[in-house]
């Protein structure tokens, strides 16, 4: 993801400074010194290493930075407006948190209810749910409901197995740190607390994995949208699921978020389908799919998921000042 940012950055002909998570710093040194070899120049690449609070924050509040953009939580994107505001009202990209709708519509069935319930395990599970386009959030109309827990439960509680994330027959590593895992935890006892139904998971596994940073897989029915589970990002492999009576409920119901990042709707009916395009409020919307597109497709959020875009020529544009000259010719 940072190949996102330093990318249309270096191509619009900025010198760029890249301050990774310090979670995960290896891999953007690794591409520093790869653009080196690669025989980039000199200095046009750096990498500045520390903690957001630090490092970041200084960076955000530098004289001589022209542009900020920011992948992260929307609490610290929030910051980054404020930084910018008390430096040099730099501009400020955001590419923030997410609680993506997947809404699964009652003329579901055979095939293509089994592919929904698949891609609804992907959706949640993969890379154990640190994805901030995670499909956290299953809206499911109240005719297929059973049936599609009942699904997801038989396919997904055993599709995603904990362990040493370097053995290949591994999927589900643990999370970054023991603070994430701590808050993830919590919020699932906090879905328990306010009626949610743990149908799996809900817990971290015992044995020789207890003193990893790990969480399985969980699945919690019976989840009401204003619960807190419903409203704010997990960023674990944690999977709401509601219950909804219509459209017009699953659109509401979608929309009541202070996110609005991506999302998708499972239907036979392309006409229903087109009716959620326009109505979900999502940088990027699926039908009967999520997670897909390719590099071509501009990725970013609405509300408080962020205010920019990235993978596409509008990303490049914004590395860019626009000016006008006027010419008198006589």
């Amino acid at each position: 993801m940072a190949l996102w940012k330093i990318s249309p950055s270096l191509a619009a002909g900025n010198c760029t400074i890249l301050k990774p998570a310090s979670q995960s710093p290896l891999s953007c040194n690794l591409v520093a010194e790869l653009f080196v070899q690669a025989g980039g120049p000199a200095g046009a690449l750096q990498v500045v290493n520390g903690r957001g609070s630090e490092a970041g924050q200084a960076l955000a509040r530098h004289m001589d930075v022209s542009k900020i953009s920011f992948t992260g939580s929307t609490e610290v994107g929030k910051l980054m407006h404020i930084y910018a505001g008390e430096s040099n009202m730099k501009k400020v990209s955001l590419e923030c948190g997410g609680k993506g709708p997947q809404i699964f519509c009652e003329d579901l069935q055979g095939e293509l209810l089994d592919r929904g319930v698949e891609t609804a395990i992907n959706g949640i599970f993969f890379n154990m749910g640190e994805v901030c386009s995670a499909g956290s959030r299953l809206i499911v109309h109240e005719k297929i409901y059973d049936e599609f827990v009942a699904k997801f439960i038989e396919k997904g509680k055993d599709a995603y197995i904990c362990g040493d994330p370097l053995d290949p027959s591994v999927n589900l590593g643990p999370l970054i740190d023991h603070g994430s895992q701590a808050r993830v935890l919590g919020m699932i006892e906090t879905a328990r607390s306010e009626g949610g139904r743990v149908e799996f998971g809900g817990t971290a596994p015992a044995g020789p994995l207890e003193k990893g940073a790990y969480v399985v897989p969980t699945m919690i029915t019976g989840v009401q949208n204003n619960d807190h589970l419903a409203q704010y990002e997990a960023f674990g492999p944690v999977v709401a699921v509601i219950k909804v009576k219509d459209d017009d409920e699953a659109i509401e119901v979608a929309n009541n978020s202070i996110y609005g990042l991506q999302g998708s709707v499972w239907t036979d009916n392309y006409r229903r389908a087109m009716r959620y395009v326009r109505e979900i409020e999502c940088g990027t919307f699926l039908v009967n799919s999520f997670e897909e597109g390719d590099m071509t497709q501009p990725f970013g959020g609405y509300k408080q998921s962020g205010n920019a875009k990235d993978k596409c020529f509008e990303s490049l544009l914004s590395y860019t000042n626009s000016k006008a000259a006027w010419f008198r010719l006589n």
